[in-house]
């Protein structure tokens, strides 16, 4: 009863303010829930309860503020901070075009669960001029191989899986081999299959088929043993028997390379 009659002794003034407070109070949290994302194991979005990750809903910022430098058509980028939800542990910072993370740009850092740095990237579109730089697709290769004779070949790879674990380099290219003090332009065609820490080589040219198997050095320097058979043993020049390769790779696109990943 005391407490009903203080409530009813309130003025219409003090009644307002407190409504007002209260449905501050309750917007407030309403709000809070609405600017977390949750998402499963597998980065799908789903409920709390469900949820193994969860995003503070990204905000904008300038582009030069996020990154140091200024982006032609990109004003702002989003900030990006992902948690583990069971600790509350960092697992991802960095920036995107979207708000969704699909388009990371500058720096980005991905963590486990005790906080340790995985993986560090730098999404960089700053362009330099006035200084030479290897363009970032197709891929520069130099090779040598020696069977009954060396050969020199140098050309362009095309990365046709950069995206996945395992990559797949499609290369064509021109060399050169001697045959009894005579040069030759030697033509070469292959495809090599690159898992971590092996490869698996195929090619041709016009005078001769290969295949190669050997170990890669983030995909960077390809050491391998094989064997050449020559279309015609009689049209030099002749390129046959057991082979030895090395293939050396040069890109800006750090996908082509296998990433070391500090645990």
């Amino acid at each position: 009863m005391q407490v009903s009659t203080s409530f009813c002794s309130l003025s219409k003034k003090e009644v307002t303010y407190c409504l007002f407070a209260i449905l501050l109070l309750f917007s407030s949290k309403i709000t809070a829930q609405n600017d977390t994302i949750y998402f499963d194991q597998n980065w799908k979005n789903t409920i709390k309860n469900s949820a193994v990750y969860y995003r503070i809903n990204p905000v904008k910022i300038k582009t030069k503020n996020a990154i140091g430098y200024k982006i032609e058509s990109v004003d702002s980028v989003y900030v990006i901070n992902d948690h583990y939800i069971k600790n509350n542990k960092l697992q991802f910072e960095g920036y995107s075009k979207d708000k969704d993370g699909q388009y990371l740009i500058g720096k980005a850092k991905w963590y486990d669960e005790n906080n340790t740095l995985l993986e560090s990237r730098d999404f960089n579109y700053k362009t330099t001029k006035n200084k030479f730089e290897f363009p970032e697709w197709p891929i520069l290769y130099l090779d040598y191989k020696i069977a009954t004779k060396s050969q020199f070949i140098g050309g362009l790879e095309f990365c046709l899986a950069c995206e996945n674990k395992n990559k797949l380099f499609l290369g064509l290219g021109f060399g050169v081999t001697s045959y009894n003090g005579t040069y030759y332009g030697l033509p070469d065609l292959h495809l090599s299959y690159n898992r971590e820490v092996l490869f698996v080589k195929s090619g041709l040219s016009d005078k001769h088929a290969y295949a190669l198997a050997g170990v890669t050095i983030l995909n960077m320097i390809d050491l391998g043993f094989g064997y050449s058979q020559p279309y015609n043993k009689d049209k030099i020049p002749v390129i046959k028997g057991f082979t030895f390769g090395a293939t050396f790779r040069f890109s800006r696109n750090q996908n082509a390379y296998t990433k070391i990943r500090i645990m």
